[in-house]
């Protein structure tokens, strides 16, 4: 017999989104690892994660992979444009000022996945949802009182266009639900590359920043996103952005184990407080019993009883 635990689409949604973060957080290390133009980097970026997408999607559809990118749609056209604009304005963020601005101003999108979900919809957003998204905002706070510098206007500005992105994204992936949205993201870094290929001047790079792009967009990237494309589909977008603010401390401490970067106090315990908080929100919905609205493609016809 499965625990409660483990059993249901709730709590497949929360691993989806929590190992897709997982994945995700060495980004911003590795951003900076590479150190390279940051146009040179997106198309870098880009190319390689629609590559790794469409041979994770390839091995897990094989020939009925066109069929299944057919299916998005226009909203899945819609999620891939939200997606490159995404990466584009992450990656120039990143590079135009402080790391940690970045990832605060995009722990914001739980608020706008929340309002989005309210307003297109139709969702209700439970009460617990609203006050684990305070509590992780005041975490936040937190992390900005003792790390947040002056940083660059546009840099700050490309990290609250992500956050508004990123709401976008996971609502209009719930939106279709039914949908496995998964090929939009690789459609959607196939956008990012073109961008990337438009501006930058050449794609040099030397083998060790080559080496760390290839892990980040062969690898990391491509199941991160696979991941969190799929967390909506079976758990509100709200908490899967909710569950994003986990990067605002991984991220910080990535660069201390591997570049000794020493986090100020007020990240740790303001880091400390959101994962409490993701601790205790997961706990509730996981023990409420309540699971999301199920996927259409997950259920099974009941049986007949025998006559």
């Amino acid at each position: 017999m499965q625990t409660p635990l483990f059993a249901g689409s709730h709590a497949r949604g929360f691993a989806y989104g929590l190992l897709g973060v997982l994945l995700l957080s060495p980004d911003t290390l590795i951003i900076r690892l590479v150190d390279a133009d940051p146009w040179v980097f997106i198309a870098w970026r880009g190319l390689l994660m629609a590559i790794g997408v469409f041979v994770i999607l390839g091995c897990r559809y094989g020939t009925d992979l066109w069929r299944r990118t057919r299916l998005i749609g226009w909203t899945g056209l819609l999620v891939a444009v939200f997606f490159g604009i995404n990466n584009v304005f992450f990656q120039l963020s990143v590079q135009s000022t402080l790391v940690a601005n970045t990832l605060i101003i995009i722990a914001t999108a739980p608020l706008f996945a929340a309002c989005f979900s309210v307003l297109f919809l139709n969702e209700s957003v439970p009460l617990k949802t609203w006050i684990a998204i305070a509590g992780a905002l005041v975490g936040v706070i937190i992390v900005v009182s003792g790390s947040l510098g002056p940083g660059d206007l546009f840099g700050n500005i490309a990290a609250l266009m992500t956050a508004v992105g990123l709401g976008a994204h996971f609502v209009l992936v719930r939106l279709r639900r039914s949908i496995d949205m998964a090929p939009a993201v690789g459609i959607g870094a196939i956008m990012t590359s073109m961008a990337g290929l438009v501006v930058a001047s050449d794609l040099y790079l030397a083998p060790g920043q080559f080496g760390y792009i290839t892990l980040l967009g062969l690898i990391l990237l491509p199941l991160s996103f696979v991941f969190l494309t799929r967390a909506p589909r079976l758990v509100p977008a709200s908490e899967v952005s909710l569950i994003l603010l986990l990067e605002t401390i991984l991220g910080p401490l990535w660069v201390w184990l591997f570049i000794r970067e020493e986090p100020p106090l007020s990240t740790l315990i303001g880091g400390a407080l959101i994962i409490v908080v993701l601790t205790v929100h997961a706990c509730a919905s996981l023990g409420s019993g309540v699971p999301a609205t199920p996927d259409r493609t997950d259920r099974r016809p009941v049986p007949r009883p025998a006559t």
